[in-house]
């Protein structure tokens, strides 16, 4: 699972990319280092978008689940967006894990449906400050 992590908006809005065959290890290594760049960050939350639109063959997810749970979260994580799921199943999961676990978890289509979300949660992001290279990439 090739994957790329930066920052969409410097200390504030982290963007990941995954794309091809998901390993567990490399699952587990990404996640890691998110968490550490939200904890690195001055900011009281971070937010987080991945962008899985080009997975061809994900983690299993209880797998993932069991993941997830042993890297935690921080308590500056915020909302975690997930961008081009294609299955209903995660969809669904994504929506009952956010009632259940009471965490901030969104599924959407679009890069653009994502940003104006997190605007409307959050206004104290600096968007004058995007890094546009992600934008190309979901614009599809």
């Amino acid at each position: 699972m090739p994957y790329t992590i930066d920052w969409y908006i410097e200390n504030e809005i982290i963007y990941v990319a995954y794309s091809g065959v998901t390993t567990a290890e490399e699952l587990e290594e990404s996640l890691y280092t998110i968490k550490e760049m939200i904890e690195s960050s001055p900011r009281h939350l971070v937010h987080v978008i991945s962008d899985v639109g080009d997975v061809t063959q994900s983690v299993k997810p209880l797998e993932s689940l069991g993941i997830v749970r042993k890297v935690g979260n921080s308590p500056q994580s915020g909302w975690m967006i997930i961008l081009r799921e294609k299955s209903a199943l995660i969809k669904f999961g994504v929506a009952l894990g956010t009632t259940v676990f009471k965490s901030r978890n969104r599924t959407f289509d679009t890069l653009e449906q994502a940003v104006e979300f997190i605007k409307g949660m959050d206004t104290t992001l600096n968007w004058d400050a995007v890094n546009t290279v992600h934008d190309e990439r979901t614009a599809s």
